[in-house]
């Protein structure tokens, strides 16, 4: 069965995850907290000016991290986790990264944080 995924949208989610542990790849940061009560994941995706650029990069950037997420756990059915609120933020080289390389570092940047994503779909 899938993972269960629910939006983070609210500023202070963001702050709260800020807090927990961080794992790091070349194109974007996982921030990840233990959310006990969470059914599921709680996921937020964000990029600012300083690391990716204009509205247009940052827009391009969080599609990016959406569809590849999507890719690798919210619609992998042997994907497993739950408990957990992560935030992706993007840097700078997701831009130019092939989506292959985006795709192996999102498992290895799961994995780090607790969350199993089975086979490649």
């Amino acid at each position: 069965m899938a993972v269960r995924v629910r939006r983070l949208m609210i500023r202070a989610d963001f702050l709260k995850v800020k807090l927990g542990r961080r794992a790091s790849t070349q194109s974007f940061v996982v921030q990840y907290l233990d959310v006990p009560e969470e059914n599921g994941l709680g996921v937020g995706f964000t990029a600012s000016t300083k690391g990716v650029g204009n509205a247009v990069a940052r827009n391009r950037a969080r599609r990016r991290l959406k569809a590849v997420f999507d890719d690798v756990c919210r619609l992998n059915p042997e994907a497993e986790g739950q408990g957990k609120w992560l935030v992706l933020v993007a840097k700078a080289p997701i831009l130019e990264i092939d989506y292959k390389y985006l795709v192996k570092d999102m498992r290895k940047a799961l994995a780090e944080a607790g969350i199993t994503c089975g086979a490649p779909v």
